[in-house]
């Protein structure tokens, strides 16, 4: 994979470019998902990328103006923006010379692909469609959702309308950790795929996630394919049974939707084979000092970004990333921080590890890292020869992956960690009790639903049961006679052989930051560790798990700042 920035219609863009050896003449366009759906799509994005490359396809994935790696504030983007921007990417490709070019596009990107599509100069040569978003008002509601479950958590009651409202009388609206523009919400909110300008020979492969091949595709669904097959459009429906990886808790992936896929394409492949002149007109400098960087790990490569900074100074942030995301971050907010850091003088390298986002090879899990950020160091490093202090930033998983292996290199003199996991069966259980049936009980909606017979009441009595079970026994994943060292264990020893000093951030209103809490809370030798001068602890109220909002993220953000440059 070769990855750079090209120029946009108001900045540039972060693109992806997988290009085989031997191409057969055959691009495959991306138009991917929206918001925090591309997060949790980048690797089945990635994965299929690198099989089409293998089989000869050279493979353009950009993010769009104000996602991704690209320039640009989500607030600031616009429908009509990102049409122009794939255009211009669509003229440099075919600059030199006629290619067969196949659209793919991923939920909310089929409507995108169709508006570009309708727009270029000629007919892609096929649309790839997976999990087709047909109604782009229904994709704005069902976002707006997001804004509406956070609200009820802390007892207020937003209704889609007065979300719709709102955004209309004060121009934007933060959902889900994204800034939504009225503009931009407008645009999506009329778009829909019966309307859609598809030409009459069009070719189209599309593909439904089900849990059952058996079960009938959704009427509105059904209807759209009748009436392209009526004016002509060569239409192929195909169900296959996998994760909604789009949206899953954890990364999942579909090998079964990537090999269909492939083989839909490869009997549109062109014959023969033809270079890739005008390639090289696509290559642009680094913007404002980011640049992609490829880091070797184990014969795997990882994808990482680097910030550079003005000032030359020995210290320099690497931000481990957590969880089901990749290097950008939940909302972005890995690419706002990091732009944030690099403002105030310090450079930064950000990196997707082993089997996850764009990097290669299989993902054993966060406890098996070290090798990954060794290597990334050893880049970051060598970018910036005069850093000569590392201090790991990490979220959840990372930030104990980054507790675990900082006393092993003597590099790594600072650690910023957020909302540690130290999660097993038991904690989980003893904080879900204490942290969420307590304020349950205590809200008086619960009590409305009570009273009204909309709460199953059963239900709650048996799962609260079995947390009590779970919550006095031994984790499921426990043997007997087991010696496992938990990862609070792990976690606190690490502490304890670390010489540098560390910045943790709990948030308020988050389960994980609960448990690392009360873990910490029952361990006499735990609580006395974190109240050695190393240790600094900042709250911040209401907060949730990934900081979603702005005032949450500029709070980490100058803390970090701040934090770094008196140490």
């Amino acid at each position: 994979m070769k990855a750079q920035f090209v120029n946009g219609t108001l900045g540039r863009l972060y693109l992806s470019l997988y290009v085989p050896e031997n191409q057969s003449g055959d691009w495959v366009i991306c138009f991917p998902p929206f918001a925090e759906e591309m997060n949790k799509s980048r690797k089945m994005m990635s994965g299929f990328a690198r099989k089409l490359a293998d089989t000869g396809f050279a493979v353009a994935i950009p993010d769009l103006y104000g996602t991704g790696d690209s320039e640009g504030d989500f607030s600031d983007a616009r429908w009509e923006l990102w049409v122009s921007d794939y255009l211009n990417l669509l003229e440099w490709l075919t600059a030199k010379e006629h290619r067969r070019i196949h659209f793919w596009g991923i939920r909310l990107g089929c409507l995108l692909a169709l508006e570009v599509a309708s727009r270029f100069e000629r007919n892609p040569d096929s649309f790839l469609f997976w999990q087709a978003v047909i109604n782009g008002n229904l994709s704005m509601t069902q976002f707006l959702r997001l804004r509406m479950a956070a609200t009820m958590m802390s007892g207020q009651k937003e209704t889609v309308n007065d979300l719709r409202k709102k955004l209309l009388h004060e121009g934007k609206l933060e959902v889900a950790g994204y800034t939504l523009s009225h503009e931009l919400l407008n645009s999506i909110d009329s778009l829909s795929m019966p309307d859609s300008n598809i030409a009459g020979d069009s070719v189209v492969n599309w593909y439904e996630i089900t849990s059952n091949t058996d079960k009938p595709l959704p009427l509105p669904t059904r209807k759209i394919i009748d009436q392209w097959k009526a004016i002509g459009v060569e239409v192929t429906v195909r169900p296959i049974v996998g994760d909604q990886f789009w949206q899953t808790q954890e990364i999942s992936e579909v090998p079964e939707l990537i090999d269909n896929s492939l083989a839909s394409l490869k009997d549109l492949q062109s014959p023969g084979e033809s270079g890739l002149e005008g390639l090289r007109d696509l290559i642009f400098p680094e913007v404002n000092h980011e640049i992609p960087v490829q880091i070797s790990c184990k014969n795997e490569i990882l994808s990482a970004i680097h910030h550079g900074s003005e000032s030359e100074t020995s210290k320099g942030v690497l931000i481990v990333v957590g969880g089901p995301q990749y290097r950008v971050g939940s909302h972005r907010q890995f690419v706002q921080l990091s732009r944030a850091l690099a403002a105030s003088g310090f450079p930064v390298l950000r990196f997707d590890y082993r089997g996850m986002g764009d990097s290669t090879g299989s993902f054993s899990g966060f406890e098996d890292i070290s090798e990954d950020i060794n290597c990334a160091i050893d880049s970051f490093q060598r970018i910036n020869p005069t850093v000569q202090e590392i201090i790991i930033w990490g979220l959840c998983d990372a930030a104990t992956a980054a507790s675990i292996y900082a006393h092993k290199d003597n590099r790594v003199t600072g650690l910023i960690l957020l909302n540690p996991w130290v999660r097993n069966e038991q904690t989980e259980a003893k904080a879900y009790i204490k942290h969420y049936y307590v304020k349950r009980v205590l809200n008086k909606n619960f009590w409305h639903k009570l009273f009204s017979g909309k709460f199953k009441i059963m239900n709650s009595i048996k799962s609260l049961i079995s947390l009590l079970n779970k919550s006095r026994g031994k984790r499921s994943d426990e043997s007997p006679g087991s010696v496992q060292m938990s990862l609070a264990d792990q976690m606190e020893m690490g502490f304890s052989l670390f010489k540098g000093k560390a910045l943790l951030f709990l948030s308020g209103n988050d389960l994980t930051a609960a448990e690392f809490d009360d873990t910490v809370s029952v361990s006499k030798s735990f609580s006395e560790l974190l109240m050695d001068e190393r240790f600094t602890i900042e709250r911040v109220t209401d907060a949730d798990h990934t900081f979603s909002r702005r005032e949450w993220k500029s709070i980490v953000e100058s803390k970090s700042g701040a934090w770094i440059n008196a140490i």
